[in-house]
């Protein structure tokens, strides 16, 4: 008695015992896809009347949220003029005070030149 071994044989086996593996795990995957379904129906099911009311409530916070952004628009751009408006106004004060101080150091310059003077006036009449 003799048994020849045909390869292709082998090799269709083989494939047969491959593809009813991942059967088996599509069958597994399916049946998991199914459960997850089902939940989320269960869940939509039971919340669907606050499902309806936010789909209701929604496009009109969608517009508050849009007016919302235009008036912080609006608000920054005054707010942005006033910065740049007090940066002006403080870079004139501080020119103002430094004219101011050096005008100041003069007249005390000058007034420290006349007392030294007149000091020394009386001092040369001693």
């Amino acid at each position: 008695m003799s048994i020849t071994v045909d390869l292709r044989v082998i090799a269709w086996f083989i494939i047969f015992c491959i593809a009813v593996v991942v059967g088996v795990f599509m069958i597994i995957l399916l049946k998991n896809c199914l459960k997850v379904v089902d939940k989320v129906n269960d869940i939509i099911e039971s919340n669907s009347e606050s499902i309806g009311e936010t789909l209701t409530v929604l496009p009109a916070t969608v517009k508050s949220i849009d007016e919302l952004a235009g008036s912080a628009k609006v608000t920054m751009d005054k707010a942005n003029s006033i910065v740049a408006t007090v940066e002006d106004n403080v870079s004139d004060t501080f020119d103002s005070f430094s004219v101011n101080a050096e005008n100041v150091l003069s007249i005390i310059n000058i007034a420290s030149t006349v007392v030294k003077s007149i000091i020394s006036a009386f001092s040369s009449s001693k």
